[in-house]
C-alpha cells in the first residue's frame, strides 16, 4: 500500500473547493488508476505515488511546458521544501520558487513561509523547456516594500517591530511584511555585553526600535533598541 497526496490526483486542482474535494476523493475508492512511484523509503515502510506524474509522459510534459509562459500567474500545490527553495506542482510539471523569490524580507528557511500541500498562486519568471525547468516567484505577487521604505521610514523614527531571529551579531526585527532590519549587538540593550544582550530578546517578541538608516537599494535597514540619548525605546 502507498499514499497519494491530494495534490497528485488528476481530478483535484488548486481551484477545487474543500467540499467538492471531499466528494471527489470518495469517488476514488475502489477505482483502478495508473500511478508513478515518486518516493520509496523501505526503512520507514513509506511509498508515495502520483497520478499526475504517471500521466506526464514526454508528449504531455511538452504540451504543459508550451502552455506556461513568463509573467503569467499560475496556481499549484507545494510538493517539496528544500533549503534552497520550494517545488510546486503545476498540473503535471513542477516549478521551483527559489528561496530568494519567496519573500521581499529575510527568509531563514522556506518551511517558515509555506508547508507541503499548500495551494499557492505564483508568477512565472522563466520557462526552460530544454532543461525542463520552470522558475516561479511568490514575492512578486506583492508590491516591493523596499521601493517606498526610504519615504516611510526616516533615521531617528521610533516604530514597533517584531523580533524574527536571533543571530550571533545581533537580532533581526520585522517592521512590516517583507521589511526586516538588523539590530546589531552594539545597539542592543546591554551595550558592551553581546551575549547577555542577545539573550534578552526572543523570537516573536514585540519591541520598539529606533531607525538608524535605510538603504533601499541594498535592502538594508539598521535598527537600535536605544534612543539617541542612550535611553531605552
Amino acid at each position: 500500500q502507498g499514499f497519494i497526496p491530494v495534490s497528485h490526483l488528476l481530478e483535484i486542482n488548486c481551484q477545487t473547493e474543500e467540499d467538492e474535494r471531499n466528494d471527489i476523493l470518495t469517488t476514488y475508492v475502489g477505482r483502478t488508476i495508473n500511478v508513478k512511484v515518486i518516493e520509496c523509503d523501505q526503512e520507514r515502510g513509506r511509498v508515495v505515488f502520483s497520478e499526475r506524474a504517471a500521466l506526464a509522459e514526454s508528449g504531455r510534459r511538452n504540451q504543459l511546458f508550451d502552455d506556461i509562459h513568463p509573467e503569467e500567474t499560475v496556481c499549484g500545490f507545494v510538493t517539496n521544501i528544500t533549503d534552497f527553495g520550494v517545488f510546486v506542482d503545476l498540473g503535471g510539471v513542477e516549478g521551483l520558487i527559489h528561496v530568494s523569490e519567496l519573500s521581499w524580507g529575510r527568509v531563514r528557511h522556506p518551511a517558515d513561509i509555506v508547508q507541503v500541500g499548500d495551494k499557492l498562486y505564483t508568477i512565472v519568471l522563466q520557462v526552460d523547456k530544454e532543461r525542463t525547468r520552470i522558475a516561479l516567484s511568490l514575492k512578486r505577487l506583492r508590491s516591493n516594500p523596499w521601493e517606498t521604505a526610504e519615504d516611510r521610514y526616516k533615521p531617528g523614527q521610533v516604530v514597533e517591530a517584531v523580533v524574527t531571529s536571533i543571530v550571533p551579531f545581533g537580532a533581526f526585527a520585522r517592521l512590516e511584511d517583507g521589511l526586516d532590519g538588523l539590530i546589531h549587538t552594539s545597539e542592543l540593550l546591554a551595550a558592551g555585553k553581546p551575549d547577555g544582550s542577545v539573550a534578552r530578546l526572543q523570537e516573536g517578541q514585540a519591541v520598539r526600535v529606533r531607525v538608524l538608516n535605510v538603504d533601499a537599494t541594498r535592502q538594508r535597514l539598521g535598527l537600535s533598541l536605544r534612543l539617541a540619548d542612550g535611553s531605552i525605546c
